[in-house]
């Protein structure tokens, strides 16, 4: 047997699990989506992309782009956050690194539901933070905290900063650190030799962590549907909607294969600038 041969053989298994759990279900969504739509579609009849088209309506335009906003917002976010988080992490040593690693992914422990769950707690009208502002005399009435965009972006940041650390971490351990002390003994200050050594060199982590990031806000589900509401409507829940409670199958396949699009622009987009 050739090595070849040999080879195609050991990719057979995992071929196959990806040609039946992804490929094909990809191509039957596709399908799906070129069905005609509507209410209660009975997912039969000639090829039509009435989906596609419905979604040039300004409804879908405006969810499309809080969807994207979010994104952007969670990620720039988690970014500015995690820089800082990760630079203190790859600079301690012994136990308290340890400590702080397992304070990092110690949120990933618990189920996202019951992380927007705690949100609520927070946020809502009788949460902790509004009765605490009413206690103390600094409002009459609860302020409205929950169901913003503001809301699923800080609850979205806390869930997904620790992916963002850990990515940055991962390269920040590999650099050596002389390079910043050579560039203090230069002349450059800790802001300087940040900027023009650090940053430069722990990009490729970075891009890692936002992409990662970006790809999972557009995906997330959970935490718009609970803290943003029926306020705050994204990609996933109007697909979800139109799956299970306008049973509009055409329309929520062509939505989820319009969010598929958006994501492989712009993970090669990201891969070429990495490069």
């Amino acid at each position: 047997m050739t090595t070849r041969a040999r080879d195609a053989l050991l990719l057979a298994p995992s071929g196959l699990l990806y040609l039946l759990l992804l490929v094909v279900p990809l191509l039957l969504l596709a399908r799906t989506s070129l069905l005609p739509p509507g209410p209660a579609a009975p997912l039969e009849g000639p090829l039509s992309v009435g989906s596609y088209a419905a979604l040039a309506d300004g409804y879908y335009v405006t969810i499309l782009i809080r969807t994207l906003r979010i994104a952007a917002l969670t990620t720039l976010f988690t970014l500015a956050l995690g820089y800082p988080l990760a630079i203190a992490v790859s600079r301690s040593h012994g136990g308290w690194r340890t400590l702080q690693l397992l304070l990092i992914v110690s949120p990933l422990f618990v189920s996202v539901v019951v992380r927007s769950y705690g949100w609520i707690l927070l946020l809502g009208n009788r949460g902790l933070i509004n009765t605490l502002l009413m206690s103390a005399g600094v409002i009459d009435a609860p302020l409205r905290l929950i169901h913003r965009e503001g809301a699923v972006v800080v609850a979205l940041v806390e869930a997904l900063l620790p992916f963002m650390a850990l990515s940055i971490i991962a390269v920040l351990d590999r650099l050596a650190p002389d390079l910043e002390d050579a560039a203090r003994g230069l002349g450059a200050s800790p802001f300087r030799g940040f900027v023009h050594v650090t940053l430069p060199l722990t990009l490729p982590g970075a891009l890692s962590g936002a992409v990662l990031v970006f790809m999972v806000s557009l995906g997330s589900y959970a935490t718009p549907a609970l803290v943003g509401g029926a306020r705050i409507r994204v990609m996933v829940t109007e697909i979800y909607t139109q799956a299970t409670s306008v049973f509009n199958w055409p329309l929520a396949a062509s939505l989820s294969l319009s969010l598929l699009v958006i994501a492989l622009v712009l993970a090669t987009l990201s891969r070429r600038l990495a490069r």
